[in-house]
């Protein structure tokens, strides 16, 4: 029989680490949880590993070969395909009728991968080791929550609250993209016409002033000057921003390019205040969410920090992990931090001692969505204004140095 090597924290608080037999990891947990511990970390001893890493390993190629050749599935499919599985197994279906049924119903490009998890699930697999053959589809965050969902005997409770866990996450994004949408297509218009009104406007008012031989104000000696500069080199300059634009995309999908991007949002007026109450957000909400599937805290913590989708917050996560690994608690770790607002640290504190984590987690976790609405709503109100203000000086730009040797003129004139 095998043998799984555990550290949990037991009713009066003590961590203690052991080793026992038990035919699985689902039964291992099983019976910690039996004797009243909290598992924090669960480790295969020996073969047991090997063998179950050798079959993620095989099922992770045929999911590849499926991905590679199939359009992408839509969240949105995941989102009903979960609904759906809940609603079926509550009913008492078994789980090979319910995926069968989910098979016939799923659109092209979903339909092979619920196709595929019916065959692994028929042929011996659970549920989540099937789930775990097509990671670009199933997060980490999806597979582990239904992997502690059968270990716990609950898989129609996990499952409701992953579903409203990922439409929760994608109606926040679309928040976020629509409060964003106005100002960058206002930007983008708005250089759009300045290209335009500096390469075939001003070059018509140059001709014309230097015809006159006047005296041209300041102004008007720059902007034709710019002008004159954009009409020759207008191709080299938007070559140098398009292999600028290009050079960026690629250095911040680089591991070093992207902390540096996530940390440096962050930092930004407006928007940084509104990319960290995201994360914790994120964080709160999928850290009750697994914690209250029963999965192990530091599994749940390496996890999470995957899933929150900002790599800076990421490592502060994994520090975390390292600090309940050497049993200083999740609040204790999160101290040395000061990404953490204290808020998060105070609350997580008392629901460690009071052992409700969970609900201090979910009333956290409430928190920072009405802090992101709000956010959301502050960045659209103060953008608004700020962009009128800055169409108004390039406006007024323009309007000067066209207008000011044309009033002279006129004064010639008279």
């Amino acid at each position: 029989m095998p043998s799984f090597q555990f550290k949990a924290v037991t009713s009066t608080g003590q961590i203690i680490s052991n080793t026992l037999d038990a035919p699985s990891e689902a039964a291992a947990s099983k019976e910690l949880v039996q004797k009243g511990y909290r598992p924090i970390s669960l480790k295969a001893v020996g073969g047991a590993k090997a063998a179950s890493g050798a079959g993620a390993s095989a099922g992770t190629g045929m999911s590849k070969e499926i991905a590679l050749f199939k359009p992408k599935v839509k969240q949105d499919e995941i989102i009903m395909f979960t609904r759906q599985l809940v609603t079926l197994l509550r009913a008492g279906v078994p789980m090979l009728t319910a995926l069968e049924a989910l098979r016939d119903q799923s659109g092209k490009a979903f339909s092979p991968v619920v196709n595929r998890i019916y065959v692994d699930v028929m042929s011996g697999k659970s549920f989540s080791q099937a789930l775990d053959q097509h990671p670009k589809v199933f997060s980490k965050l999806y597979v582990n929550s239904v992997k502690a969902g059968e270990m716990s005997g609950s898989l129609d409770l996990v499952l409701e609250r992953m579903g409203m866990l990922i439409k929760h996450d994608a109606e926040t994004k679309k928040k976020v993209k629509a409060a964003m949408q106005y100002p960058i297509m206002v930007t983008v218009a708005m250089t759009a016409a300045f290209i335009v009104v500096m390469t075939m406007v001003v070059p018509n008012f140059a001709k014309m002033f230097e015809s006159l031989g006047m005296e041209l104000p300041l102004p008007t000696k720059i902007l034709l000057g710019l002008g004159s500069f954009m009409q020759k080199n207008l191709v080299i300059l938007l070559g140098v921003i398009a292999v600028s634009a290009g050079a960026f995309i690629s250095y911040i999908k680089t591991k070093k390019g992207r902390f540096w991007w996530d940390g440096f949002q962050m930092k930004i007026p407006l928007i940084g205040n509104l990319v960290l109450k995201s994360a914790m957000a994120r964080f709160t909400r999928m850290f009750e969410t697994l914690n209250r599937s029963g999965l192990p805290i530091l599994q749940t913590l390496t996890t999470v920090s995957g899933a929150v989708g900002n790599v800076v917050v990421e490592k502060q996560i994994q520090q975390v992990a390292l600090g309940v690994e050497k049993g200083e608690g999740i609040s204790g770790s999160m101290k040395k931090s000061n990404l953490f607002p204290p808020m998060v640290n105070r609350m997580i504190s008392i629901g460690e001692q009071s052992g409700s984590l969970d609900n201090m987690l979910a009333n956290i976790a409430d928190h920072y969505d009405l802090e992101v609405e709000y956010a959301i709503k502050a960045l659209t109100g103060m953008i608004e204004p700020i962009l009128t203000v800055v169409m108004g000086g390039a406006v007024a730009v323009l309007a000067l140095g066209i207008m000011l040797p044309m009033w002279n003129m006129i004064g010639l004139v008279k």
